[in-house]
């Protein structure tokens, strides 16, 4: 009889507790289950390896870099061509290759004051390639690997990565090319036409077989979309030629580039002053209205961009030939892209860290008379007076 009621209740206690164990064992697999899509998610999520096939054949270099460049969003084939083109006139495609084919040297390669040493598929020197170094030692890879070079070039090259992104989305091949060489690649002066020649092979390799009219086509009928925003304008006050990327130093994008977001405090770039008698939409009216807004303004009257300097000089600002950031900037004719007749005019925001650049906001080089504000990185040199505005 015992043995009875001890079976009886232990078959109650399992009836009572199967609906609490089911439960249990259910949630166990759910969470299971989320555990291991989130290791899979990490591991796809912190994965970013990218496949550029590391060769001494320079067509499966090519073919690798134009297949993984094709899955950027606006990335264009003539932008892609310009590229290759300029890959092909500084490497060979040789990710390995050194300038001249002078040996490694770990203390040469780690002085960002060492110049003609130039490593890699786009031969960064100087202060570039000790950060392509570096980078490449983050990721515990070698600087020769092409996908930590060709990672580097788009994501972690400062603005450089900005200006890249931008020939890349270009739609005619000579353009890009020469864009990417003069403003990217800053050098290879003289040599636009052999690029230019490598990459329409590879346009015509690459985006349309073998096809001459693609490529004649892609070359001299589509320039309209890329021009758009980069219209000339010869209204009085300012006006800039940025279909060659605004000088050798920088190229204008609508964003701040990410190296210098942290030191401008007042982003507050449309400001605009009732007093301002300057032009709508011009580089002097945009000028005027920044000052103020930074609480050193400039006058009225100081006339054309190239003007400024020595009228501001005259009336007693101060000026100077090294940039100062809140300081105005006046751009001789044809100074840094400036129009040859009346010069351009900007606004200093920030000094890059090595002091070796500077960052401007400036109007009427994007979108020319609307006030579209834009920004170059540009380096002081000839041709520019930098103003203090009134304290």
């Amino acid at each position: 009889m015992q043995k009875q009621l001890v079976s009886h209740f232990k078959h109650k206690i399992l009836l009572f507790l199967a609906p609490y164990l089911a439960f249990f064992l259910v949630l166990l697999l759910i969470v299971m289950a989320l555990f291991y899509q989130d290791n899979n998610n990490a591991c796809q999520s912190t994965d970013t390896t990218v496949n550029v096939t590391t060769n001494a054949d320079k067509e499966a270099v090519a073919k690798s870099l134009h297949d993984n460049l094709k899955k950027i969003s606006g990335v264009t084939e003539a932008g892609i061509a310009g590229y290759l083109g300029n890959t092909q006139h500084e490497s060979g495609f040789n990710s390995s290759v050194i300038q001249s084919n002078a040996p490694y040297s770990e203390s040469q390669a780690m002085n960002p004051k060492v110049s003609g040493y130039a490593f890699g598929l786009n031969q960064w020197d100087n202060s570039r390639r000790v950060e392509l170094i570096n980078y490449a030692k983050s990721k515990n890879k070698p600087w020769t690997n092409a996908g930590v070079q060709y990672d580097f070039a788009l994501n972690h090259d400062g603005t450089n990565s900005d200006l890249l992104k931008q020939g890349l989305k270009m739609t005619n091949i000579d353009d890009a090319t020469e864009f990417l060489r003069a403003s990217w690649e800053r050098g290879g002066a003289g040599t636009t036409s052999k690029r230019q020649s490598y990459a329409r092979a590879w346009y015509a390799k690459f985006a349309s077989g073998s096809s001459n009219t693609a490529v004649d086509t892609a070359t001299n009928g589509t320039e309209t979309t890329q021009n758009t925003d980069n219209t000339t304008n010869n209204s009085n006050g300012c006006a800039t030629n940025v279909a060659q990327g605004m000088g050798t130093s920088g190229a204008p994008v609508k964003e701040i580039p990410s190296a210098y977001k942290s030191k401008i405090k007042d982003t507050n770039f449309t400001a605009t002053s009732s007093s301002n008698t300057y032009p709508f939409g011009q580089c002097t009216w945009y000028t005027y209205n920044r000052m103020q807004e930074l609480g050193t303004p400039v006058e009225n009257g100081l006339g054309n961009g190239a003007d400024w300097g020595k009228n501001a000089k005259a009336k007693g600002y101060k000026t100077d030939s090294q940039p100062h950031v809140g300081w105005a900037v006046s751009f001789s004719q044809g100074a840094d892209g400036a129009d040859p007749t009346y010069g351009h005019v900007a606004v200093v925001e920030a000094i890059s860290d090595d002091k070796t650049h500077f960052l401007v906001s400036e109007c009427n080089v994007v979108a020319s008379g609307t006030g579209t504000v834009s920004f170059r990185e540009l380096t002081a040199g000839q041709g520019v007076i930098f103003i203090q505005g009134k304290q």
